[in-house]
């Protein structure tokens, strides 16, 4: 088999957080079996930049398959939430039905179990699973989900891939007796901002926040920063890459974003990388991406048990043995082991297709 892998995303470097984030680890993990070509379905804000890269990217699949007619193609969709799903099924339709290829589909919106409860959203997961040789489900979680409303076909649970930037930083806590809590991540609702902020007033004056990040509630945050009074104790650093997001990771006391909606929760891998203790909603996609005794899981969003929540974190900072976060994070999404799996998944579509269309 001569494989070649076909992504088709969003283009990396556009999008803060989400799919964008993980796509360059994903073309990584695929270039480890073979040739591999990126088609961007987004890239840019404005109709020019979402719809035109997508329209594209219907004559760019066809001339892939005119270049490479004697090698085997698959195809890799990852669409995000809301309309980019619509789109992208329109694009797996034509790939698989029009263009007669394979189609892998990766599943990242972080709004599953909503859209499984709504009618119409709930007929268009379907429909994509129906146009796909093989679903990628990013936790167990999602899976079942797809399980309890009968969509479960060919669902395999592989995780996204998370490379660690090497060199890391040496993690550095404050000598003064100061707590920096570090909650990061897409500024919207129901990834728990609002509440770790208000967790802050019932937290002794030593402890301080750093907000890491951008999105459509940074204005509320701001003015209730000034409400609360909180000026001097917690800082907007907007949104932060490279050594400026390794300087906070190594200088952070308690990791804390009690999301309710994550499907995956890449600020949790990279938190872990650097043995950050976490405090974390007890949602079930994000209770798997998390080491085993290596955080405190709130079971409502009050921010008095939030409050309590980032104290016993705290206190974990003297039990958690320096480099077991990076060991749980490459074994459990590293690269090599993400590049593995896609391997053997890409092999079973491939053997399937022989399957059902044998060589007579």
């Amino acid at each position: 088999m001569k494989m070649f892998n076909v992504v088709l995303s969003t283009e990396p470097g556009v999008g803060k957080g989400g799919v964008a984030t993980v796509i360059p680890m994903y073309l990584e993990a695929l270039k480890r079996l073979g040739d591999t070509e990126f088609i961007p379905t987004h890239a840019g804000i404005g109709i020019r930049g979402k719809v035109w890269p997508w329209i594209r990217s219907f004559q760019r699949s066809s001339d892939v398959v005119r270049r490479h007619r004697e090698a085997d193609i698959f195809f890799h969709l990852h669409p995000g939430s809301g309309v980019c799903i619509l789109r992208m099924l329109l694009l797996a339709a034509y790939l698989r039905f029009g263009l007669r290829q394979r189609v892998i589909v990766y599943l990242h919106t972080p709004y599953l179990e909503r859209y499984l409860r709504n009618s119409f959203w709930r007929a268009i997961i379907s429909s994509l699973v129906k146009c796909s040789d093989r679903v990628i489900a990013l936790t167990s979680y999602a899976r079942q989900l797809l399980e309890k409303n009968g969509i479960s076909n060919n669902v395999d649970v592989i995780s996204n891939p998370y490379k660690i930037e090497h060199p890391l930083m040496e993690r550095r806590l404050s000598q003064d007796g100061g707590v920096l809590v570090l909650a990061m991540g897409r500024l919207v609702e129901g990834k728990g901002f609002i509440e770790t902020l208000e967790a802050m007033p019932r937290l002794p004056s030593h402890y301080r926040l750093v907000i890491a990040g951008d999105g459509n509630l940074r204005e509320k945050i701001v003015d209730l920063i000034a409400k609360l009074g909180l000026n001097q104790r917690v800082e907007m650093k907007g949104w932060v890459l490279g050594e400026a997001k390794k300087k906070l990771l190594s200088t952070a006391n308690v990791f804390c974003l009690p999301s309710r909606i994550d499907s995956f929760g890449m600020s949790f891998v990279e938190a872990q990388v650097y043995d950050l203790p976490i405090v974390a909603y007890s949602h079930p996609p994000v209770v798997e991406v998390i080491r085993p005794r290596g955080g405190v899981f709130v079971q409502s969003a009050e921010p008095a048990e939030i409050a309590e929540a980032i104290t016993r974190a705290n206190d974990l900072n003297s039990t958690i043995e320096s480099g077991i976060g990076r060991e749980w994070v490459l074994t459990n999404f590293g690269v090599d082991r993400v590049s593995r799996e896609l391997d053997l998944m890409i092999k079973e579509v491939y053997r399937g297709a022989e399957m059902d269309h044998p060589i007579v």
